[in-house]
């Protein structure tokens, strides 16, 4: 199967959906049919200039075979039911040109309305025929997931910062591009191509371009390299593949007799394609630069040239408003899309490779579907002619046109922007890779990066930068400046951190108050707890003590009432009177070292109720040291990323003035 068989199959069984109505036949709407309720309508309108006698554009409106045969140009009209994608449609909804009826104001609101709801309707002959199934709206879009590198995008690394070319004045901007996911824009300029950082317009490099004049920029789908197509006029013409990380030019393909106008390479950058004056398509393999195909189609100047992002197919435009989209495998037509009256400026693909957006001389902007090869939607973009054309990742379009302009338009072809700031063509247009900006270049040579959103924000770009050594005159006056700003910075750094300590310090040392009085509140309460068991164990051993008293005394007793009779017993009281006495001592000194404990505990538990407390009442204040801790933590972290940011800078800059300075040397 055919790489165009493939594609179209497969995108016909995406797109379409089988339907099935039925509805009972007297509930059925009224239909709207060509005898009926058109002819009556182009008769009154159209008919003197679009009839079998006199066809005018070779298209024919009174009958219903003519009309669906079309013109010179192809079929006006449809049986899928869009509207939109009808050159009829276009043309009497003045929607493009040339306006229908020429020369007057549209037609009457009620007579279009007929006009459109007989299109949508399946463009029926009459009451007897049956629409055909209407087909799914190719201007929905949903963003692909792949293209974009699962690691960092590529940004300039090394890149020579030379000026290969010093001229006077800059020439006609005659290529941009964007990065399609990092902020990096590439400007055409004399003998070089200038390296923007897209968010801050800071020079990034400037890659040369020995062979003459880029005429046309495109990034890979990745971003990682930039394919430029120019050269000479009437003497070279080539396609050059630069990594955007080193500068390093990595293929030169293509040694044509005359210039490159438009150039690109497939997914893959293993093929690229060129055309130009020559009228001559041609493909390259970029690994041997042979010549893989050399297709003779076009009648004209070959202006554009571009790959689908899914690199089934490729796309070019030439000067008389040829356009023709091939297979890129095999190298065969796949669509001739005609439509366009005028020269054919720029092609740019959507993210699906489904819509191909083409941008032409007579003012409009198509968008064609690769499915059917009809125009599904044309915008009157530009007087005077559409210069370029670009996609973003949401299917919006940035366009820029010879009446001064550059715009930006939402994925239906309603425009968001438009913006001027010179009195000159503007000649190329690019998006950035997440939409917020437009880059833009006229036929003075200015450059302009402007954010969507804040327009009066707009930044000049050079297109042919000053001389290095010039620059760096300018970079060493830079340097000065951020390094009069590192110097406060420091200071205040300096301060923040002693605050910082003296923060710390001041919460370290309530800490260590707070732990020596829990410390002492611990102690004390574990004395308190001795005292307590050593009074228990009194207690347990008193009443024993108490019962040997008692026992001792009833001895004495006895003993001394047995001496009144018994003489002899003299020394036996002495002895047991001793026992008493030293047992009654004992007995009182425990009683006095129990009133001790006593004491000692009430002593023991108020010391460390006391010193808890006091530990509490610092803990009180503890919050409000740990915040201005916090604060103070806070402040030197603005100060350090204050300091860190412009010391960054200014190491960015020193490097840039060494670079520029070994270059000189």
């Amino acid at each position: 199967m055919s790489v165009r068989s493939a594609f179209v199959r497969f995108a016909a069984l995406s797109t379409l959906s089988a339907v099935s109505v039925c509805q009972a036949a007297d509930a059925a709407p009224k239909k709207v049919t060509y005898e009926d309720d058109v002819k009556p309508i182009f008769r009154q309108y159209c008919l003197n200039c679009h009839q079998q006698s006199d066809k005018k554009g070779g298209l024919a409106l009174d009958t219903f075979g003519s009309v669906v045969e079309g013109g010179g140009s192809g079929e006006v009209v449809y049986d899928d039911g869009d509207a939109e994608s009808s050159r009829l449609w276009q043309l009497v909804n003045h929607d493009d040109t040339p306006v229908m009826p020429p020369k007057q104001d549209k037609l009457p609101a009620d007579k279009l309305a007929i006009i459109r709801a007989w299109i949508e309707g399946g463009i029926l002959e009459n009451s007897g025929s049956k629409a055909k199934v209407k087909k799914s709206n190719a201007l929905a879009f949903v963003a692909p997931t792949g293209g974009k590198p699962d690691g960092p995008v590529a940004m300039p690394e090394t890149l020579p910062l030379e000026t290969p070319v010093v001229t006077s004045r800059a020439a006609a901007v005659t290529a941009i591009a964007a990065s399609p996911w990092a902020p990096l824009v590439a400007v055409a300029g004399q003998n070089q191509i200038v390296m923007y950082h897209s968010d801050t317009a800071e020079l990034l490099g400037i890659l040369p371009f020995p062979e003459g004049v880029a005429q046309e920029l495109r990034f890979s789908g990745d971003g990682s390299y930039l394919i430029a197509g120019g050269g000479e006029h009437s003497v070279l013409g080539v396609v050059a593949i630069y990594d955007v990380k080193t500068g390093e030019r990595v293929a030169t393909v293509g040694d044509e007799l005359d210039i490159v106008f438009g150039a690109d390479a497939n997914d893959t950058l293993s093929r690229v394609a060129m055309g130009g004056p020559q009228k001559m398509l041609r493909i390259f393999d970029v690994s041997s630069g042979e010549k893989l195909f050399d297709i003779k189609k076009h009648t004209d100047w070959i202006y554009t040239v571009a790959y689908s992002p899914d690199g089934v197919l490729l796309a070019s435009g030439d000067r008389s408003g040829g356009l023709i989209v091939w297979e890129a495998e095999t190298g065969r037509q796949y669509l001739d899309l005609a439509g366009h009256k005028g020269g054919i400026n720029s092609l740019a693909w959507r993210d699906d490779s489904n819509v191909l957006a083409s941008a032409s001389d007579d003012g409009s902007v198509k968008l064609w579907d690769m499915v059917s090869g009809k125009a599904i939607k044309s915008i009157n973009a530009h007087g005077g002619g559409v210069t370029a054309v670009r996609f973003d990742h949401q299917a919006r379009l940035a366009t820029a046109g010879r009446d001064n302009r550059a715009k930006l338009w939402d994925a239906s072809g309603k425009e968001l922007k438009s913006l001027n700031h010179a009195g000159e063509d503007m000649l190329e247009v690019a998006i950035t890779h997440d939409g917020k900006r437009l880059i833009y270049g006229d036929w003075a040579g200015s450059v302009f990066n402007t954010p969507v959103d804040t327009p009066d924000a707009m930044v000049r770009l050079a297109a042919n930068p000053e001389p290095a050594a010039k620059r760096v005159e300018a970079v060493k006056t830079t340097l000065v400046s951020i390094q009069e700003k590192l110097t406060p910075a420091k200071a205040k750094l300096d301060q923040a951190n002693a605050a910082v300590t003296a923060a710390q310090k001041t919460l370290t040392e309530l800490d260590q108050k707070v732990a020596a009085l829990k410390q002492q509140a611990a102690e004390n309460d574990a004395a308190a707890k001795t005292a307590e068991q050593q009074g228990a164990t009194f207690d347990q051993q008193l009443p024993a003590l108490t019962t040997s008293v008692r026992d001792l005394q009833d001895e004495v007793t006895a003993l001394r009432v047995a001496l009144k009779t018994d003489p002899s017993k003299m020394v036996a009281v002495a002895e047991s009177e001793e026992k008493l006495a030293a047992k009654l001592t004992d007995m009182a000194k425990q009683r006095r070292n129990r009133v001790a404990l006593i004491d000692a505990i009430k002593t023991h538990r108020q010391t460390a109720a006391a010193r808890q407390a006091e530990a509490d009442k610092l803990l009180a204040t503890r919050g409000e040291l740990q915040k201005k801790l916090e604060q103070a933590q806070s402040l030197a972290q603005a100060a350090r990323k204050a300091h860190d940011e412009i010391a960054a800078v200014a190491s960015k800059i020193q490097s840039k003035m060494d670079r520029l300075l070994a270059e000189i040397k």
